[in-house]
């Protein structure tokens, strides 16, 4: 099918990365080979993001078991032979001071830059104190500030707070709330490095409870199963996620158009706090391809064909998915 609509469209030299590499990895995997294929290099994932359960990291909705070795030298098997980029997630901005040279994280990065055959392997950090030992332990390992960061900054993120990040990272992922601010964006000293986070299910404004429940999550991972941890988290997620059918603090294709015409390139897809491995899918398929009517058929072709990748082979129907796996708090 001819795909040269696709370089005309809203976002035509935009990157996209998405989230999930172990709550999904195989479909995602297979995502990314059906858009590779179908739209012939047209379009493509240029980082499949991967956040391993260890001291680093924190757990959304459901304590997760400690991420094994094998399954995530397996992943890093699987996005070898694909040539696909990955990004470690250590997304917790409070790490335990004792945790902070923890050999697990470092074996991951360790691993990390060995499985590494683009030479684009890279982490996204939330904490400061982390950064500075993966930077004195791994020189040569590019570092991205975790959006984490900026929802835990005590002033509100603005164009000064990532400009400075700007000069201790590689790159640096946007909050989507302060990409509604203008003065943000423009006064932005190197847009070519900052990630728009695309979406972020809380509520608008509710930076300051997002914060706070990513302290509990940090003292969660280090007490998992104290009860009274598990009922406040389940309190501070109902008060804090946007009512199912309303946008939150996603941003809509028409500020990412509008983001896009300030210089930024590079878009990223959380995965993590969705229910099956489909709804990733189909949410980053509908970003990538434009929503010009005159191409609504071919649109349907492509999300079609890039879909039935899932699960290895074309079904009759786009279904055949992963079993549907329930994540919500206790």
């Amino acid at each position: 099918m001819n795909t040269d609509f696709l370089t005309q469209d809203y976002l035509p030299k935009a990157s996209w990365s998405i989230g999930g590499g172990l709550l999904h990895g195989h479909t995602m995997l297979q995502l990314s080979e059906g858009i590779a294929k179908e739209m012939q290099g047209i379009r493509s994932l240029s980082c499949l993001h991967v956040t391993p359960a260890c001291a680093w990291t924190v757990d959304w909705a459901a304590q997760r078991a400690m991420t094994t070795p094998t399954a995530y030298l397996r992943l890093l098997g699987l996005t070898d032979a694909q040539k696909l980029p990955v990004c470690l997630n250590f997304d917790n901005p409070f790490v335990a001071k004792g945790m902070l040279e923890d050999g697990f994280g470092l074996f991951l990065v360790d691993e990390l830059l060995r499985h590494n055959p683009t030479g684009l392997n890279c982490a996204a950090v939330a904490d400061d104190r982390v950064a500075f030992v993966l930077r004195r332990q791994f020189p040569r390992l590019p570092l991205i500030a975790h959006m984490n960061r900026s929802v835990v900054e005590e002033g509100e993120p603005d164009a000064d707070f990532y400009n400075r990040l700007l000069e201790v990272y590689d790159r640096v992922q946007l909050y989507p709330g302060s990409l509604r601010r203008a003065d943000v964006v423009q006064a932005l000293k190197a847009p070519e490095r900052c990630m728009v986070v695309v979406n972020d299910l809380c509520r608008r404004g509710s930076r300051s409870a997002h914060s706070e429940l990513l302290l509990l999550l940090a003292q969660m991972r280090m007490r998992p199963y104290d009860f009274n941890y598990k009922v406040r988290r389940s309190e501070l997620m109902a008060a804090l996620l946007a009512p199912v059918g309303t946008q939150g603090n996603t941003l809509s294709r028409a500020e990412l158009a509008a983001l896009y015409a300030q210089g930024l390139r590079s878009f990223h897809l959380q995965a993590e706090q969705y229910k099956n491995a489909l709804t990733p899918s189909w949410v980053l398929m509908s970003y990538l391809l434009t929503a010009d009517p005159q191409y609504s058929n071919k649109t349907s072709l492509l999300i079609y064909k890039v879909l039935s990748y899932l699960n290895g082979a074309p079904p009759p129907l786009a279904s055949g998915l992963e079993p549907f796996t329930l994540r919500l708090p206790e």
